[in-house]
């Protein structure tokens, strides 16, 4: 009897896809076995900020019924976003076409009127952005929806100025 022999023959394509293996493996237990480099995040800082929010086409008398101290909630998420320490009535302004001369003018209107709420509360300030107890990202220019006892109403953020401790 004769005996066989096992003989490996690899082409080149086998040799190739062989070696591609090899490396992948050696890829994977590498990046499983080296140690993982903590992140050097900035820590975030506690502060109390003052923002106010332009609340925009509001029902007249919307402002008599804001009153300082008031706890102010957010209305979507439920987030609590502070509390009032100013209100300002202020007057609706739009821009409409002026058909006579052909061009946009602002006008105020009669019918509404704009409330700037000023709030007071803690948050955490990092790199990125101001966070508010609750949760809620603060930024100039964000939608706020608003809702407090009696009222509610939606407006940007037009400031943010940090409180001095």
């Amino acid at each position: 009897m004769e005996q066989k022999k096992f003989r490996l023959r690899l082409n080149l394509f086998d040799g190739i896809v062989l070696v591609l293996a090899l490396a992948v493996g050696a890829f994977l237990l590498w990046s499983a076995m080296k140690p993982e480099i903590p992140d050097e995040a900035a820590p975030a800082s506690t502060s109390r900020i003052r923002y106010t929010v332009r609340l925009q086409r509001c029902v007249l008398g919307t402002s008599d019924l804001i009153q300082t101290g008031d706890e102010v909630a957010d209305n979507i998420k439920n987030y609590v976003i502070g509390q009032v320490t100013a209100v300002e009535k202020a007057p609706d302004r739009r821009r409409i076409l002026d058909r006579e001369n052909l061009r946009m003018v602002w006008v105020e209107t009669e019918e509404f009127e704009d409330v700037l709420v000023t709030l007071e509360t803690s948050c955490e300030i990092t790199e990125s952005a101001i966070v508010v107890d609750g949760g809620f990202q603060l930024r100039v220019g964000n939608t706020v929806h608003m809702r407090g006892i009696g009222y509610m109403g939606s407006g940007p953020v037009v400031a943010i100025e940090e409180v001095a401790k």
